[in-house]
C-alpha cells in the first residue's frame, strides 16, 4: 500500500496513456518527417532527370547538327570513289595501245625479204572473278557475294598475247626480227615457236617459215598524238 505521501487521485492507466500518447506522437512526428524526407527527395530526383533529360536532348540535337555536315561530306566522299572506279573501270576497257600501232610496230620492225602470212591477238582477263563457292552460314555467303561485287567493280587488266607467222629468207633474218620486236617497248617474251623449211611449189626457192608468240606489255601505253603520228606515217608508206 501507498504511503499517504504518495497518494495520488488519477487513474491507474493515466500515466502509461500518457507515455503512449507521447510515443504515437513522436513516431508519427517521425514518419511525418520520413515521407516530407522521401517528398523532396523524390522532387530533387524527378527535378534533377528532368535537367538532365533536357541536358541530353540538347546534346543529341547538336550531335545531329554536327553529325549532318559530316555525312554529308562522306557521302560527297563515297560518291567521288565510285566516280573515280567507274572512270577506271571505263579507262580499262579502252584500248590503251591501237591494234593499228601494233600493226605497225611489228610491220616496221620487219627486215628485207621478211613477210608476214597471219597475226593473232588475244585478250584474256588477268583477275578472273571466281564463282561463290557453297557457303556454310550466312554470313560467309555475304562476305563471298560482297568479294566478288569488289572485284567486278575493279578495272579490269587484260593479258595481251600475240602470235604472228611470216616468211623468211633465212633464219638470219627472222632473228634480226625477233631482235627488234624484243627491243621494243611494247612487247615482252618474244619466243619462237616454228621454224620449218617452206617452199610453195617446186620452182619457189626455199625459205623459212616461222611463228613467234609474245605478249603485250603490261605497262605499254600509246598517246594519242603518237598513235596520230603512226597514222600519218603508214599513210605515207601506202602512198
Amino acid at each position: 500500500m501507498n504511503s499517504p505521501n504518495q497518494l495520488s487521485f488519477l487513474p491507474d492507466d493515466y500515466l502509461d496513456l500518457k507515455a503512449q500518447q507521447r510515443t504515437n506522437a513522436i513516431c508519427a512526428s517521425l514518419f511525418a518527417l520520413v515521407v516530407i524526407g522521401a517528398g523532396a527527395a523524390f522532387h530533387i530526383t524527378e527535378k534533377s532527370m528532368k535537367s538532365i533529360e533536357h541536358d541530353y536532348a540538347d546534346i543529341t540535337r547538336r550531335y545531329a547538327e554536327a553529325a549532318a555536315p559530316i555525312e554529308r561530306f562522306k557521302k560527297m566522299q563515297d560518291q567521288q570513289k565510285r566516280m573515280e572506279a567507274h572512270a577506271a573501270l571505263s579507262a580499262s576497257l579502252l584500248e590503251k595501245v591501237p591494234r593499228a600501232y601494233l600493226l605497225a610496230e611489228i610491220t616496221n620492225a620487219l627486215p628485207v625479204n621478211v613477210s608476214l602470212i597471219d597475226f593473232t591477238l588475244d585478250a584474256r582477263p588477268r583477275n578472273a572473278v571466281a564463282k561463290p563457292q557453297a557457303a556454310k552460314t550466312i554470313y560467309e555467303q555475304n562476305k563471298a557475294e560482297m568479294e566478288v561485287a569488289k572485284a567486278i567493280s575493279q578495272p579490269k587488266v587484260f593479258d595481251v598475247s600475240l602470235k604472228i607467222t611470216g616468211i623468211a629468207e633465212n633464219d638470219v633474218r627472222v632473228a634480226a626480227f625477233m631482235n627488234q620486236l624484243a627491243r621494243s617497248k611494247l612487247f615482252r617474251d618474244v619466243n619462237m615457236v616454228v621454224s620449218d623449211e617452206y617452199q610453195p611449189s617446186s620452182k619457189d626457192e626455199k625459205q623459212r617459215k616461222f611463228v613467234i608468240e609474245m605478249a603485250l606489255a603490261p605497262d605499254a601505253e600509246v598517246k594519242p598524238q603518237e598513235a596520230h603520228r603512226t597514222g600519218k606515217l603508214a599513210e605515207l608508206d601506202a602512198k
